[in-house]
Formats: structure tokens, C-alpha cells, sequence
């Protein structure tokens, strides 16, 4: 792996900071060499996190693909599972470099200069490096740079294994919601997602407790159901309970601090609604359909784009008369990134219970999964008594639970493509009611010999190969012996 460089602040701090409050730090002398603050550091690696899995490819060509939430209409290679390299490389080096160094960075200066509340604000700021490491080995199958990959001296970091990665994000995050503490001060300006709010990065810290637990229940179920307790305890702080406390990252109406795919529609239209999605949305009326996506110009017909067609046969090339595209829900211009929202935990809490697991939680499956779909539904702006119609036609059920909740916290993760395929590939879901396949091939065919379905997770950026040799070569024996695209994820069982 290349060495993590050091940061630099100039150019990319005057860009990001005009987003968010309190940025009067940055009137200061140009002809002076300063150190970032911490808030600076910190609201750059909130915007870097967001900009790299929201971007048209990281999140357009790659999540929307794997999801099926969307289809192309050009160029069908990314969903057809052949990727290109260099945007691999690109997404690798922005978590490590753009996103964990800044935060690592961020916690050096707290830590030199113990300014009053400086705990809490590297709490915050190891959180963040928790999530960002969560995607950083669901993405890549499992093992990645993980407890030397910070160290500026060490420019060939050892691959600890996902299992290992897991343990590691666990104990932190236990770690931090002990330190945060209510009495002491936080981040006046900086922090982009909550405002440097300790009750809410408590929340937050829990509820991704329970999305790390779930993912790897079914390996680890002991150590899971652990690690839920621990979330839910309500002497930790509690969970996401309002959509209110979700953490969305908010972007503005203009350029360069507008949502990055609302820039890239600007430029071409790359990416039409998927025949899969849109075709499920319309199987039980979904009222969201509208919300999430255009209909065919001058009608009010919803078709999706066929999945996976090669570029010569028969795409729409974004012809608005033949395919829905994406609405503003997605790509416009304040369309929010989702860290993690209320949906997403209303539908763990149903799973909890779903699963039968003894942790303290009093509702049913049925309430938490019928409050994820309402979380959902209100957030896409839809009326109560659309709501009620809607859980109607689509009831819980226990029997294939599974299937229920899996298939409604897909809908509910539209635009949030990375964790809606990781989702795919852990509940392996069909339709709760008919128990038909929702999801489709590639029309002509996987690029990939080793995928016939979908991608189990990202392969290694090759350089890796040159630049971290033994530690790389060792990872890859855990998936297997080759940086295979087929080669499930560690707590991928089923």
C-alpha cells in the first residue's frame, strides 16, 4: 500500500469549508504557514467520507450497480462487474489518505494542545475512523491495512483479517461512548454531521454497533448479540430513534459543495432506474415510486432500464422517452448523503427480535419492521394514509422474515448504494409474498468469470501487489488464494 501521505490543507479546506458554519477560522493571513485545526481536519475527511460513496463511481458504478437500483446507459462494463482500475485505486486512497489520515491528523492536534473538551473531540473523530474502516473491509472482502495503517513509518502495513477488523471497530466504539461526555465541550464548528453534538455521536456510535453486529451474527452470534446488548443498554446513550437524530451528511445548492452525482447529471446522463427496481416498486404500488424516480417523459409510466445489457444492444443511452431516470430524491443538488438513519435502525431492531435474541428489546418484529417502512415512507415525503394502504399489501412475515425485512430495507437504501448490495449479500432476500427472485443477471452476461450473480466484494487495487507484497499475498490466502471478486466476505455464511 502506498505511504499514507501527509495532508494538505490549502486548496481542498477553501473548497470543502464553504459548506458548513463557522469557517471564519480560515480568514486568516494567506502569506502564513498554519497548521489545519481540528474542526478543519475533521469537516475534510466528513466531506471527503461522503464525496467518495456518493460519487458517480464509487456509489453510480459501482453500489447503484451491485444494489440494482440502477442500470446504465452507456457504458455497461461496471455493471457487467468489469471494473476499472484506476477508480478502484481512487476509492482506496481517498479512505485511507483523504478520510483516516485527516482524522488521525485532527486527533494529533487535540491531543498536543488539551484544549478543555479534548477527549470528546477525538471520540468523534475515532467514530468517524470506525465507520470509514467498517466500509473499507465490507467493501474489500474482509482484510485490509488496519492497526498499522496510520503509522507515517511503516509504509508496508500487515492486512488484519476481517474478523479481526470487526474486534477492533467493536472495542472502539465501546471506547468512545464511554469517553463522550455530556458536561465537557465538543466541536464548536467543524463537525458537518451533528454539530459536534455528544448525545448524538453516542447515538450514532450504538446504532453502528448494531449494523457491525448484525453483519457478522451469523459467524459470530455470541459476540454479536454481545456487542447489541451493549448498543441498546440505555446507560450508553440509546440509538437513532427519530429521523432527526439520523446522520445525513447535507449538501448545498451550488457548485462544488452540491451532491456530487447532481454534478455528474450535469455533464451526461450515465445511469437510468434498474427493470428489477422499478419493477418491484410498481409490483405492490409502491408510493415511493414517484418519489425515487421520473417516469417515462411525457407519460406516467414507470420502465426501468434492463440490467447489465451490453453497451451495443439496445441501451436507452438516457433517452428520457424510453427509461425513468434517477428523481431529485437522488441527484439533486441538496440530495443528502445517509451515513445511517432511523429506517435503518427500525429495521435492525426488527431482525433483533426477528432472530429471537434476549437483549432487552420490548416490540415485536412486526412493529419495528412496520416502523422502518413508515421511517422510510415519511422520509420520501409520502402521506399516512398511503402509509397504511401500503403495509396492507405488504405485511410482515414472521416465516420469512428474511425475506420481508430484507426486501423493505433494500427500498428503504435507495441511494445508499454500497450498503444496499452489502445488505443483498448477507440476507440473500426474495419476495416475502410471491418467493420469487427480485434481483436479475446481467441481461448479456458477467465480464467477470468468477461472478455469476453479483460481485461478493471489491478486489484489491493492484498496485497492492507491488507496493505491500507479503502482507497482500497473505490477505488474499484468506479469501481464497486469488483478488477474486467471487470470494465471499467473511461473515457472508449463506
Amino acid at each position: 500500500m502506498k505511504n499514507i501521505r501527509k495532508i494538505t490543507t490549502a486548496l481542498l479546506l477553501t473548497s470543502v469549508l464553504a459548506c458548513t458554519d463557522g469557517f471564519e477560522e480560515m480568514n486568516k493571513d494567506p502569506n502564513r504557514a498554519e497548521r489545519a485545526t481540528s474542526a478543519q481536519l475533521l469537516t475534510n475527511a466528513q466531506y471527503n467520507f461522503s464525496t467518495n460513496i456518493t460519487d458517480e463511481w464509487n456509489n453510480g458504478r459501482f453500489g447503484m450497480y451491485y444494489a440494482q437500483y440502477w442500470s446504465s446507459t452507456y457504458y455497461s462494463g461496471e455493471s457487467r462487474y468489469q471494473i476499472r482500475e484506476n477508480t478502484n485505486q481512487i476509492m482506496w486512497n481517498t479512505f485511507y489518505t483523504d478520510v483516516l489520515n485527516e482524522l488521525h491528523e485532527s486527533q494529533k492536534v487535540e491531543q498536543e494542545s488539551q484544549w478543555p473538551g479534548f477527549k470528546n473531540r477525538i471520540a468523534i473523530s475515532e467514530i468517524v475512523k470506525a465507520y470509514t474502516y467498517h466500509f473499507l473491509t465490507d467493501i474489500y472482502g474482509g482484510p485490509i491495512p488496519y492497526a498499522e495503517a496510520l503509522n507515517a513509518d511503516n509504509v508496508t502495513p500487515v492486512y488484519n483479517t476481517g474478523e479481526e477488523v470487526y474486534v477492533g471497530l467493536l472495542t472502539s466504539l465501546d471506547e468512545q461512548v464511554k469517553i463522550l461526555d455530556t458536561a465537557q465541550p465538543s466541536y464548536a464548528t467543524g463537525d458537518v454531521l451533528y454539530g459536534g453534538d455528544v448525545h448524538a455521536w453516542k447515538r450514532f456510535a450504538n446504532s453502528l454497533r448494531l449494523r457491525i453486529a448484525l453483519r457478522m451474527i451469523d459467524v459470530k452470534p455470541a459476540e454479536a448479540t454481545e456487542a447489541i446488548k451493549k448498543a441498546l443498554d440505555p446507560a450508553n446513550g440509546g440509538i437513532i430513534s427519530t429521523q432527526e437524530q439520523s446522520a445525513l451528511f447535507r449538501w448545498l445548492p451550488s457548485p462544488p459543495n452540491n451532491n456530487p452525482m447532481n454534478q455528474s447529471f450535469k455533464v451526461r446522463v450515465d445511469f437510468s432506474m434498474s427493470k428489477p427496481f422499478i419493477d418491484y416498486l410498481k409490483l405492490y404500488n409502491d408510493p415511493r415510486l414517484p418519489v425515487f424516480a421520473q417516469p417515462r417523459l411525457n407519460t406516467n409510466d414507470y420502465v426501468g432500464e434492463v440490467y447489465g445489457l451490453r453497451s451495443s444492444n439496445a441501451s436507452s443511452n438516457g433517452d428520457p422517452t424510453r427509461v425513468s431516470l434517477p428523481s431529485n430524491y437522488a441527484v439533486g443538488a441538496t440530495a443528502p448523503t445517509i451515513w445511517l438513519d432511523l429506517a435503518e435502525v427500525k429495521f435492525m431492531l426488527a431482525e433483533i427480535q426477528a432472530r429471537e435474541l434476549k437483549v432487552g428489546l420490548t416490540g415485536t418484529a412486526a412493529q419495528y419492521y412496520q416502523e422502518g417502512v413508515t421511517a422510510s415512507m415519511r422520509f420520501a415525503g409520502i402521506r399516512e394514509e398511503n402509509i397504511t394502504a401500503y403495509l396492507k399489501k405488504v405485511p410482515y412475515n414472521a416465516a420469512k422474515w428474511k425475506d420481508s425485512i430484507g426486501s423493505q430495507k433494500w427500498i428503504a437504501m435507495y441511494t445508499q448504494g454500497i450498503q444496499g448490495w452489502l445488505e443483498r449479500l448477507r440476507l440473500d432476500f426474495k419476495d416475502p409474498i410471491t418467493g420469487k427472485a427480485i434481483f436479475a443477471l446481467p441481461a448479456d452476461g458477467s465480464l467477470d468469470p468468477d461472478v455469476t450473480d453479483v460481485s461478493k466484494r471489491m478486489s484489491y487495487p493492484v498496485v497492492e501487489a507491488s507496493l505491500n507484497g507479503a502482507h497482500y499475498r497473505t490477505a488474499l490466502e484468506k479469501l481464497g488464494g486469488r483478488n477474486s471478486k467471487g470470494a465471499k466476505n467473511w461473515w457472508d455464511k449463506y
